[in-house]
């Protein structure tokens, strides 16, 4: 397998593209250690586990501990809310609280709260609140979003 490395400062975001002739243990092998990438260990009363980012909802620290939400589950993490999204932002989660960051691709639909705060509803029932601080930063990263999509 050739290889080819390109290093370009221009670059809005890094990426990757893998050309293959057909799928086999070593395409498999590098495509398993991509998405290993992508995902963090949780734990609940069952063991550990391997999440997924795109399986979570939302990071919420409270006392201390990082919790990590999926569609019905709660798995403790050990990284804090900064950590996740310095390692995670290019893959969708934003910042909506001191204490809160929300994965924007689980976003049902965003309504005006009281005191100038937004309600987040989810695709998976919850409701969220993002404090009137960080929403400059949460439509920013929204409209950067939009952006990339309309143009690929």
């Amino acid at each position: 397998m050739k290889v080819h490395k390109y290093q370009d400062a221009n670059l809005s975001e890094d990426y990757v593209d893998i050309h293959y002739r057909e799928k086999n243990a070593q395409i498999d092998g590098l495509f398993q250690y991509l998405e290993a990438m992508d995902s963090i260990q949780g734990k609940n009363d069952r063991g550990v586990w391997v999440i997924p980012i795109a399986d979570v909802y939302f990071f919420e620290t409270v006392d201390r501990k990082t919790w990590a939400y999926l569609e019905k589950e709660v798995y403790e993490v050990e990284s804090g809310i900064h950590k996740l999204l310095e390692d995670f932002s290019g893959k969708g989660l934003v910042q909506i609280s001191r204490s809160m960051c929300v994965n924007i691709f689980k976003i049902d639909r965003i309504q005006a709260d009281l005191n100038m705060r937004y309600k987040i509803f989810l695709t998976n029932g919850e409701t969220v609140i993002m404090n009137r601080s960080f929403k400059k930063e949460f439509f920013s990263y929204l409209d950067r979003l939009t952006e990339r999509r309309d143009s690929s």
